[in-house]
């Protein structure tokens, strides 16, 4: 289902009670785009988890998150940004180390790149971003196109 390309952005502070918004922002986003209901969990699970561990990395003159959310006609793209303590990508930095283990205590690398198909970090000027990207699955023709007429293979 083609829609027209949206942008919210939500401005967190430093109070943790509001994450649940952004889930609840993000789960809307998802059933516009038509996202099945599985990743949908699995993407906000990732994202409100991935803000609880940016919010103790804000420096203290009062900043918070800025959490953009954005849909387009094959994905769902959520960036994070913050100023403060750059960190490796929060859930990312502990990729290779995680490997081995998974903790449902924290976000690991491994859980966060389970639930999105691409994270990209990004540090500039005091000011750092990880958008994490979750692609929609769409049904295919007989020729290996979805509804868009975009060639998604056989």
């Amino acid at each position: 289902m083609a829609c027209e390309h949206s942008r919210t952005v939500l401005h967190l502070s430093r109070d943790d009670r509001m994450i649940a918004a952004v889930g609840g922002a993000v789960a809307h986003f998802a059933e516009r785009v038509g996202m099945e209901n599985a990743a949908c969990n699995l993407l906000t699970s990732a994202l409100e988890e991935l803000c609880r561990q940016t919010l103790p990395l804000l420096n203290g003159n009062g900043d918070g998150l800025d959490v953009a959310i954005e849909d387009f006609d094959d994905r769902l793209q959520i960036s994070v940004e913050h100023k403060g303590e750059a960190q490796p990508s929060v859930g990312v930095e502990s990729f290779i180390a995680e490997c081995a283990r998974d903790s449902d205590q924290r976000l690991t690398g491994v859980r966060l790149m389970r639930s999105v198909d691409r994270i990209e970090y990004d540090a500039r000027s005091g000011s750092i971003r990880t958008t994490l990207v979750k692609y929609l699955q769409f049904e295919k023709d007989e020729f290996g196109k979805n509804e868009f007429g975009k060639n998604v293979g056989r």
